[in-house]
């Protein structure tokens, strides 16, 4: 495709989302350079008393989780409240990776990076209830345009947040799968240091792999920003956003609020139950998707069963099971979290954040489930109270776009490539003059780069057949025309 015809295919899809996905019109509208946007970012200041004291939960609950991966008197400990008011919460809890997902780590702290100042950590919720062959891993992680595993053909169906810790072990599996010499001597020397880097990471003996990855993504984070970069960029923690969901619930189910009550209160629950319906992240009974409120631990290997609510009790939808209920009861609840037998459902842990008055950095599909999360939340409240609660709810940013577009390319001859996160490394990271020129990008264009990532998720829900592009460009060739400086 030529570069008029890329142009053209770009401020198509642009145009489309604009108009049919009227949420996202602003940020293809938004010239700010991405610095300025990313300051934006951040919660303000003034804070209402009540959300104050919950986001003092949260990050007490973040320190926790962290503690796990990197043991007393590590980066954990210092983590405040004010870290999480403005949090990532698109990343999954893998290994640094997809340029999606890369991406949203830069453009949420882009305006810090380079700030010459000593910066507090970056926290992101990464989501654990993902399985090791989800689109953004593929078992492993990718490196020269080739899927590295690390995880068995057999762990496809299991999610991370029950998987055991392991040893990396993706060069022995290349070699037994005859792939070893496809890659260059330069290429296998870059694989065998990052599996010897990721071995020799201390993570204080974690038993799961969760934590165990908490302890790679912040040794690995740094490799993605040259030498002399490093020592200046802030950590990155990755606390699983069910872990601390699961630790601020047992403290939260002894005390007496509106989430509190829709679990335990039968009328409440139900009127829960019946408003989010059918939003993606939250229920839909009769198509068979998602989960009351909680996921349940598989007796048998390490996976989730769907829950229903059934007479006070959440019963596992798969009626083999039906004998590991759980009573909608306080003390019954906090006892499986504790076991680590049930673990918050996406929609439940961002109605967290949303009852702490957390802002949620999101992507283009979680700013429409927040969006609706929200809105369900303050019209129950608006309808049945708290009144006071309604406002609160009412007060929560959610448009922090931060997803959507990658950011990292590698130019080979007079086409950009995009990179992967290994791909970054093994060329020794940005430079500070790279991390500028990007930070100089007006955001628009920066996420036009993603645009036809963000036009497939919306195709089928949002855009008329009629009316659906079959042209798009892909990432490589909107970042030539975007990003022609690198």
């Amino acid at each position: 495709m030529d570069e008029q015809r890329v142009r053209a295919a770009v401020d198509s899809v642009v145009g489309q989302l604009r108009r049919y996905v009227p949420d996202m019109a602003p940020y293809f509208e938004d010239d700010r350079p991405l610095g300025d946007y990313a300051k934006a970012l951040s919660a303000a200041s003034a804070v209402a008393p009540e959300h104050a004291e919950r986001q003092e939960l949260i990050a007490r609950c973040v320190r926790r989780v962290l503690r796990r991966a990197f043991g007393p008197g590590g980066p954990a400990d210092t983590v405040t409240a004010r870290d999480i008011r403005a949090v990532n919460i698109v990343d999954h809890h893998q290994l640094l990776n997809h340029p999606l997902l890369l991406g949203t780590n830069i453009i949420a702290n882009a305006g810090r990076l380079l700030s010459g100042r000593p910066a507090p950590p970056i926290v992101t919720l990464s989501c654990s209830n993902v399985n090791p062959s989800n689109h953004y891993m593929r078992n492993g992680f990718r490196f020269r345009g080739v899927d590295i595993p690390y995880f068995s053909a057999k762990e496809h169906r299991d999610v991370m947040y029950y998987l055991p810790a392991r040893p990396f072990d993706f060069v022995q599996r290349l070699r037994s799968l005859r792939r070893w010499s496809a890659f260059t001597p330069g290429d296998q020397d870059f694989l065998e240091e990052y599996q010897e880097l990721l071995n020799g990471l201390d993570h204080f003996g974690c038993r799961g792999h969760r934590n165990q990855l908490a302890a790679m993504v912040h040794g690995t984070w740094p490799r993605l920003f040259s030498e002399e970069l490093r020592p200046h960029v802030p950590d990155l923690l990755y606390a699983g956003a069910e872990d601390v969901a699961r630790e601020s619930l047992i403290e939260l189910l002894s005390e007496e609020s509106y989430l509190s009550e829709a679990l335990l209160d039968p009328a409440a629950r139900q009127r829960v139950l019946d408003t989010f319906r059918g939003v993606s992240v939250a229920w839909d009974e009769s198509a068979g998707k998602g989960t009351h409120f909680f996921w349940l631990r598989h007796p048998r290997r390490p996976g989730l069963l769907r829950l229903y609510v059934r007479d006070d009790a959440l019963v596992p939808a798969d009626e083999r099971y039906a004998h590991l209920r759980i009573p909608l009861e306080r003390q019954a609840l906090r006892e499986a979290l504790h076991r680590e037998d049930l673990v918050p459902s996406v929609a439940l842990y961002m109605s967290l954040l949303l009852f702490a008055g957390i802002r949620p950095l999101v992507g283009p599909g979680s700013l429409v489930y927040t969006t609706q999360l929200k809105n369900g939340w303050r019209a129950l409240l608006t309808e049945h109270g708290p009144t006071r609660e309604a406002r609160l709810i009412d007060e929560v940013d959610i448009t922090g776009m931060i997803a959507g577009t990658p950011v990292f390319f590698e130019r080979t001859g007079t086409a950009l490539t995009t990179c992967y996160a290994a791909d970054v490394m093994s060329a020794g990271g940005v430079d500070e003059s790279y991390v500028r020129t990007v930070l100089r990008t007006p955001f628009k264009d920066v996420l036009s780069v993603g645009a036809g990532g963000v036009y497939d998720l919306f195709a089928n829900s949002s855009i008329p057949r009629a009316e659906r592009l079959t042209e798009r460009a892909g990432f490589d060739e909107a970042a030539t025309l975007v990003h022609d400086w690198v």
